[in-house]
């Protein structure tokens, strides 16, 4: 199988916007991160912001999870089952358990002391926050991606014959990614009267899951039945196209919203917004995420050492990146600019900083075993 090398550049732009979607939020962008600058953005320029992250958040982690799955088939294919549990527990889980475990409860306790808050020893604080606090933090997407794939290794040795998956080679008509926007976003609707957005449970939130579960779905079909390689881009282009005029309808009907007791209707309920929001997200999805495979893959499918040296390092980026980001935030409020301005900073240093700390990290002997 030939190498797909628009895949390792867009799996670097997508850690590329989980960089910037958490420096923005730091910036006061809507969303929750470890640290929020008490010299944030306001007024135009939050709401910018804060659309932005509504776009992104619409696409950018489903279209990890699609491109996760894209070679889940061939790679159980390779290894079967046992081997392929055994890596995806060193891959996904060992970094998983230290993250959670250690890097995350450090992250707190540098954040406590930075903004002088009593912690005790540091040891004990990371007793305090393993034993009674404990998320994953940003590692939400590694802790998903795993349980998905052991559901997946599983249906694969056990229980294939109960959901036989025999899906014609014929690519999606457009009919079928209509229903695809139609059935998720009213299953994300009604999920969200239970598990309304901002909700979570050990840091999933899981009035997104809808989307998250279908889009892996997706790319194991995908990946299974060659579709895209075969997918032109002058198909994608008029879902791209519905998605940006999609983009203005939401922040209308945000400006519209007079209170932010009335903007939280949004987020989950029996209302109109919320049926609104979830709906439009499939939208950007498909738009987004189809165009952008189609267009990488046609003009940008060629070997690069330097890309993919970053690509091999984007996992570990993932992992390390709040660490960095915070630190540049915590840099940023000793320098007088305005906050947008700070953002910049923080971007301009942070992204470059990531990949090479996370470089340096996978020069340690049996690392890249696990990174």
């Amino acid at each position: 199988m030939n190498r797909a090398y628009y895949i390792d550049r867009l799996r670097i732009l997508l850690t590329v916007l989980v960089i910037f979607h958490h420096s923005a939020i730091a910036f006061g962008a809507s969303g929750g991160w470890y640290y929020v600058t008490p010299h944030a953005t306001s007024g135009l320029t939050q709401q910018t912001l804060s659309l932005f992250m509504a776009i992104n958040q619409a696409f950018f982690m489903s279209f990890f999870f699609f491109i996760s799955a894209l070679f889940m088939p061939s790679s159980f294919d390779r290894k079967g089952f046992g081997k392929f549990l055994k890596d995806r527990f060193v891959r996904l889980g060992i970094p998983l358990l230290v993250y959670t475990l250690l890097i995350h409860p450090t992250l707190v306790y540098g954040i406590f002391k930075y903004l002088g808050k009593e912690t005790g020893s540091w040891l004990h604080f990371v007793w305090i926050i393993d034993t009674k606090y404990s998320e994953p933090g940003p590692m939400w997407f590694v802790l998903t991606l795993l349980i998905f794939e052991i559901v997946y290794a599983f249906y694969r040795k056990y229980f294939r014959f109960l959901l036989p998956v025999n899906i014609s080679g014929k690519l999606p008509s457009s009919m079928s990614i209509v229903l695809f926007i139609i059935i998720t976003g009213l299953l994300a609707y009604g999920i969200r009267f239970i598990f309304p957005v901002g909700t979570s449970i050990f840091g999933l939130q899981l009035g997104y899951f809808v989307l998250y579960i279908a889009m892996y779905a997706l790319g194991i079909i995908a990946g299974r039945k060659n579709w895209i390689d075969r997918m032109p881009l002058q198909k994608a282009k008029p879902w791209f196209i519905a998605s940006l005029v999609a983009i203005p309808a939401l922040a209308v009907a945000i400006a519209l919203t007079k209170s932010p007791e009335a903007a939280k209707n949004f987020m989950g309920g029996f209302n109109v917004k919320a049926l609104l929001y979830a709906m439009w997200e499939p939208v950007i999805c498909v738009g987004f995420c189809y165009y952008l495979l189609m267009l990488f893959k046609k003009h940008w499918n060629k070997p690069n050492k330097f890309i993919l040296s970053l690509s091999a390092d984007s996992y570990t980026t993932y992992i390390f990146h709040p660490l960095i980001v915070v630190g540049y935030t915590f840099l940023s409020e000793k320098i007088d600019m305005p906050p947008l301005a700070r953002l910049a900073f923080v971007l301009i240093l942070g992204i470059p900083s990531c990949f090479l700390v996370a470089h340096l990290i996978r020069k340690i002997p049996g690392a890249k075993r696990v990174l």
